[in-house]
């Protein structure tokens, strides 16, 4: 099967995520709050992928956690922060009082007897959506059908894959083998 290509797409993308963040940039004036966000994971191709997508926090870089699903052809992989945090995939024992980060994700088609991931043809893209306002988890399903509130939304970013950024996809792959095993 041939892979599709384009310009926010690789095996490699990167975003920031946001839990319960909030900021003063400026003053006077209220503190910008983000209460969470939603990532969409995209299969551009006929391949089924695995894909890992690790937390680390800002500004140290911490490691957060991780989360592995299987990214089906032409398929699509949904999450938002709170439900990470929910599941256990990112841990508040490694990252307590974390409000924000980096987002690293990324795709491959199988692993080699050492344990390094094998890239192929695989491609992702992908969307990052933060969402403003009150928390979430605080509001019933119908308060949150009856009011929008105000979001931004981004592409995940496509980072260029060359050697130095190989050896970061296998490093990444590491810490979720040993935060999730297998």
């Amino acid at each position: 099967m041939e892979s599709a290509a384009a310009q926010d797409s690789s095996p490699y993308v990167v975003g920031h995520w946001r839990l319960n963040d909030s900021f003063r940039d400026f003053k006077p004036g209220a503190p910008i709050t983000t209460t969470n966000t939603d990532f969409v994971f995209l299969n551009p191709t006929g391949l089924t992928l695995t894909l890992e997508y690790a937390f680390f926090a800002a500004p140290d870089g911490t490691f957060c956690g991780c989360d592995r699903d299987t990214l089906s052809p032409n398929g699509r992989t949904r999450y938002t922060m709170l439900g990470e945090k929910q599941g256990g995939q990112f841990s508040t024992t490694l990252c307590p009082t974390q409000t924000e980060g980096v987002l690293k994700s990324i795709v491959f088609t199988r692993k080699d007897g050492n344990g390094n991931i094998n890239v192929g043809d695989a491609l992702q893209a992908g969307v990052q959506i933060h969402i403003f306002g009150e928390a979430a988890q605080e509001r019933s399903d119908s308060d949150l059908q009856r009011e929008s509130k105000p979001r931004s939304e981004s592409n995940l970013q496509a980072v260029t894959i060359n050697a130095t950024t190989t050896r970061e996809m296998n490093a990444l792959h590491k810490l979720c083998v040993g935060f999730i095993g297998h």
